[in-house]
Order: structure tokens, then sequence, then C-alpha cells
């Protein structure tokens, strides 16, 4: 073997040697970039909408979906990272596949599922209507507005008149009936201001003797009646107000008021399927804020996120009707093919079933 051929001979060993060497060392190399390399994090959009979504002053997420959301997560293991955004953008951002979850309240509808995917609904709710606290009708409101200034003046009147005929009574029925008036000074007025009272409603029971007596009580039934029409007018017209005020006990009368509601909602949906009139505000917030400064009558929205602002939000000051239509249902958003609603899925149920589950709804909803 000459000299050339020893140094093929090497060189084709050489070959070998790299090639056996090379798999190894790049197989070893991605093993360790894997080792390296940290845990997916699951990209999650969600947007305010308390009871459900609550942003806290320092920048947490707390409620129901999220803490929903959180305990599905820790269960199946999964990273995350919570970022707000606008309905809209969540539902593009799942449809692009750059957003792996949406977690808010989100209403399950047939054009949203065609868009992207959802898990089994956690909750179902209906769209409310929120009014005013002045047009919420209760016993003691109602007494407070017919108890006015002017009732009082009438009352005050109707006693008077009882008591000046009363004496009358007395002073010119004392001569002449004594079966009635003719004992002591204090039972004959007594019995005169009874007499003024029972014709004061109406009674037809007594006859004066006397022609000042009868006078009198002519008189007396004259202002009854005047007093009673004028009683009665005022307790009618505070009804009427009342009700005027109220306008609003359905969603039948929806078409007659100022209607706001939310931006790119389900709400929206139903007003516009309805034709009816309506404000669109970009988010729940300024749309109860509208009812305040007197820009709009009600708010259409979910009745259960009304419902919790009013109370947490607005108390006094917003008033949400007992009425609740056009059911709905929110669940978490994925990606249309996404591998994780089989296994949140699961967890849901489980998590639904548990003691954990109706504690965390009576938290923040009291139910």
């Amino acid at each position: 073997m000459d000299r050339r051929d020893c140094k093929n001979a090497f060189a084709g060993l050489l070959s070998i040697v790299f090639l056996t060497i090379t798999p190894a060392v790049e197989l070893s190399a991605q093993v360790s970039e894997n080792a390296e390399r940290p845990p997916e994090v699951l990209l999650v959009g969600t947007k305010v909408s308390p009871p459900f979504a609550i942003k806290n002053s320092d920048g947490s997420w707390s409620g129901i979906s999220i803490e929903l959301w959180d305990h599905l997560a820790d269960e199946l293991d999964l990273e995350y990272e919570l970022v707000e955004m606008s309905l809209d953008q969540m539902l593009t951002e799942l449809e692009a596949g750059r957003l792996d979850a949406a977690v808010a309240a989100i209403s399950v509808t047939s054009d949203r599922h065609e868009r992207v995917g959802f898990c089994h609904p956690h909750f179902s709710t209906g769209l409310g209507i929120a009014v005013s606290a002045r047009e919420r009708t209760t016993a003691w409101s109602l007494v407070n507005r017919i108890v006015s200034s002017r009732l009082v003046k009438i009352i005050g009147s109707m006693i008077g008149i009882v008591l000046v005929c009363g004496l009358l009574f007395w002073v010119f029925e004392r001569k002449t009936n004594t079966l009635m008036f003719g004992g002591k000074r204090r039972s004959g007025i007594g019995m005169g201001i009874w007499w003024s009272t029972i014709l004061l409603f109406g009674h037809k029971g007594v006859v004066p003797v006397s022609v000042m007596g009868r006078i009198l009580a002519t008189f007396a039934m004259l202002a009854s009646l005047i007093l009673l029409s004028i009683l009665t007018g005022i307790i009618t017209s505070v009804l009427t107000v009342q009700q005027l005020d109220t306008g609003i006990a359905s969603p039948t009368d929806l078409n007659r008021v100022r209607v706001a509601t939310i931006s790119s909602s389900t709400s929206e949906d139903y007003l516009r399927q309805r034709r009816i009139f309506f404000r669109a505000y970009p988010n729940p917030d300024e749309a109860l804020r509208a009812i305040e400064d007197g820009k709009a009558d009600a708010v259409v929205y979910d009745a259960a996120l009304l419902k919790y602002m009013a109370a947490e939000q607005f108390a006094n000051r917003i008033d949400v009707l007992p009425v609740v239509f056009n059911v709905q249902e929110y669940a978490i958003a994925l990606q249309a093919d996404s591998s994780l609603r089989k296994p949140l899925n699961e967890a849901l149920l489980r998590y639904r079933e548990s003691d954990a589950w109706g504690e965390l709804l009576f938290r923040f909803l009291g139910e």
C-alpha cells in the first residue's frame, strides 16, 4: 500500500467516525435545548366584566370566570398569561390562532360558534333592564311621595273643620236638642265633634233639630265632598306620576324610552333584531352613568352583570328590574380546533359538581 492509498483509507475512516458522532451530538444538543426551554405559556384574553372578570387596583384579576379558569389551569398544570382586550379582539385573535383562550362573560352564540370553539357552558343568565333608582316603587317611597306638604295642609284643614263644626253644633243644638247636647259642656262638645266627624265622611245618621244646625250640617257635608275629592286627586296624581316615572316593566316597553347598551354584545344584537333604537357604549359603567346623567332611561345588558354593578358601584342610584329575558350561557372560548377543549371540559364538569363551585358563586353573587 503506497502513501496515496494510506491517505485515502485514513480519510474514509474519519468520514465514518464523523457520520457516527454527528447525530449523537445533534441529539444531545436538542435534548439539552428542550431541557432548558421553559414550558409553553398560554395566552388568555379577558375583559372587565364584573363579577365574572374584575380588574383589581393592583392590576391582578379576579371574578367567577377568572377563578374558574385559574382552578382548571391549576388542575391541568397549565401556565398562562392574561391579556386584556375587547371582545371583538378576543374572537379575532382566537380565530387567527394567536390567542389560546378567552375568559370573561362570553355568551355562546351561533355566529361566534362558527368562528371559535367553546367549552361546556359554566353559567346561565339572560338580559336584564337597569333603570334609575328613583323609579323604584316601594311602599315606603310611595308613602313619602303621598305625604307632601299639600296633603298635610288638607288634613289639617279637615281636622280644623271637624273641631269648629263640632263646637258650633253644640252651640246651635244644645237648647233645641237636649237629648244629644243637654249634658255637660265637655260631653256636648264631644258629641258635636262626633257629629262633625261622621258628616265629614258622608254618614247620613246625623239629624240636627235647629235651623242653624241643619245649615251647618249642609256646609259640613259640602266641605267633606270638596276635601275628599281633593285628597283623592292628590293620591291619584301621585300614583299616576309614579306610574309614568317607572314606564318600564318589561322588554315591550323599550320601544318608547331611550335605551343604552354595550357595543359588540348579545344585548346589542337583541335590540337590533327587534328594531329597538339604542345607543351603544363601550362598557357597562359608561352605559349606567348615562342613566344618571339623564342621557338614557334604561340599560339593556346581561342581568347578572347589571345586578352586580348596581349593588357594588351604583348602590341606591341604579335598580335592575325583576325580569330576565333572552336566556344565554357563558363559556370559555378556545380556538376552533383546540386540543384543550376535552381536558378543560372534563375538569370543568368535576369542578361544577364540587362544593367549591357553589361557594365561588355565593361569594360573588350571593346565590
